[in-house]
């Protein structure tokens, strides 16, 4: 009964590791917060610091989604209610991070890096996915809300185990109430875009 309590405990504090905070603090002297799009993601990092920096950010947040719901899996895995409740507080500490006054990102990445834990091949088809649809958009907001829906709508559907499906949906729908001003500005037609794709502005 306390592997309920103590696992989204880990998956909280695991989730709470403000990546792109710490990157642009100690390496760039300051909160990335206060830039850009003013989130703490891999893409605010990217836009203000670089690809390489963006690409860091992005693996590290990966792994914090990926390492506790692997652990949990692999040490209880007939008890799916235990993976997808660290799955979850992990992404509750990605947006509410314990470690950066509560103000964290848009849960993208560590949503991602729980779908290659739960089902490796799955994951690369969500990833595909969103590459496909960012190419169409030339916008990452779009391309990660929609992939990763439609990719646990799939999982609802086809696994078995419900629980694991519904948790994959509550994850998507979170992560799009994270977007909710991108989705305002998806509407009014002046989100930002990525200098590639078919719709990318010149």
């Amino acid at each position: 009964m306390l592997s309920y309590i103590i696992w989204p405990i880990v998956g909280y504090l695991a989730g709470s590791i403000p990546t792109g905070v710490w990157y642009s603090t100690y390496r760039h002297a300051v909160d990335v917060r206060e830039l850009g799009s003013h989130n703490s993601g891999a893409t605010n990092i990217g836009r203000n610091f670089g690809k390489k920096a963006a690409i860091f950010v992005t693996l590290v947040d990966l792994l914090k989604g990926a390492i506790p719901f692997y652990l949990a899996h692999h040490l209880y895995p007939q008890i799916s209610l235990i993976w997808m409740s660290v799955a979850l507080a992990a992404v509750l500490g990605h947006a509410y991070p314990l470690f950066a006054d509560f103000r964290g990102g848009k849960v993208v990445a560590t949503s991602i890096g729980i779908l290659l834990a739960y089902h490796f091949t799955t994951g690369l088809i969500m990833v595909a996915l969103f590459g496909l649809i960012l190419w169409l958009s030339s916008t990452v907001s779009l391309a990660s809300m929609l992939s990763y829906s439609l990719t646990s709508i799939g999982l609802l559907i086809f696994v078995n185990d419900k629980v694991v499906g519904i948790g994959f949906v509550l994850m998507a729908l979170f992560m799009c109430y994270r977007h909710r001003a991108n989705i305002g500005r998806l509407m009014m037609g002046n989100e930002n875009r990525v200098g590639f794709g078919l719709r990318s502005r010149k």
